[in-house]
């Protein structure tokens, strides 16, 4: 398979989902089921076809060829992608590489993924929120101290509210939750009281948001019954 004929079948597929309002989920399953019926020489070149797409930042099909290289993940895919850092490129795709790399795993990255998320979050970039929630998966400590100065500056007594930020933290705390739950429930905890030793009116408006979500009729589909039952005292306490 040449990388014309690569190209052409990904242009077809792309026709074919053009009008999807789906962020691109019917097409990046559709690119899945056509790698798995490729023999094993073609699905390499279509992955190296996939890649050259994210490192150009091809306009309309980049972000989907990411996603499909991460739900095919493999060690090589997560070098190749690492190996794109340095490289210079808008922040939502710097934002979604970092992504990748969180979500793939990879060792290597973490290091400079757990910088460049400190660094976005100093800046009260709200794209950084979606980062702070894998990265707590794969630097907990860490990404703790991150979530709990940023929370402190955005929702303290003392801070200035943006109002753009506050409705992306709303929006973004369902995510939160998922990757602090994905570790245990005292990980929620213990950001509350970290947020609460920095700035005790903070700690207070984040126990309250995450209250609220708790008692959504949709979180105990989302986080589990047990989850939402064993943290709701214990952070209506902290809530005040």
């Amino acid at each position: 398979m040449t990388g014309e004929s690569v190209t052409r079948e990904l242009e077809a597929l792309l026709g074919e989902h053009r009008r999807d309002r789906d962020g691109g989920d019917a097409l990046a399953r559709a690119v899945m089921r056509h790698a798995g019926g490729l023999a094993p020489a073609d699905r390499e070149e279509l992955m190296r076809h996939l890649l050259g797409l994210v490192e150009s930042e091809a306009p309309g099909i980049w972000p989907v060829a990411l996603e499909v290289l991460v739900r095919t993940g493999a060690p090589a895919t997560a070098r190749e992608l690492a190996s794109m850092f340095a490289s210079e490129h808008t922040a939502e795709w710097s934002d979604a590489l970092v992504l990748a790399l969180l979500r793939l795993g990879n060792a290597d990255a973490v290091a400079r993924c757990r910088a460049y998320v400190r660094d976005e979050l100093r800046l009260h970039h709200p794209g950084a929120l979606p980062l702070l929630a894998w990265l707590y998966r794969e630097s907990l400590d860490d990404a703790l101290s991150m979530g709990a100065r940023y929370f402190a500056e955005v929702l303290g007594a003392a801070a200035p509210r943006d109002p753009r930020l506050i409705v992306e933290l709303h929006r973004q705390l369902p995510r939160q939750l998922d990757g602090l739950l994905a570790v245990s429930t005292s990980a929620v905890l213990d950001l509350i009281d970290r947020v609460t030793q920095a700035d005790e009116a903070a700690g207070r408006v984040l126990a309250a948001l995450i209250a609220e979500h708790l008692a959504r009729p949709e979180a105990r589909a989302r986080f589990g019954g047990r989850a939402v039952g064993a943290l709701g005292e214990a952070i209506r306490l902290r809530a005040g």
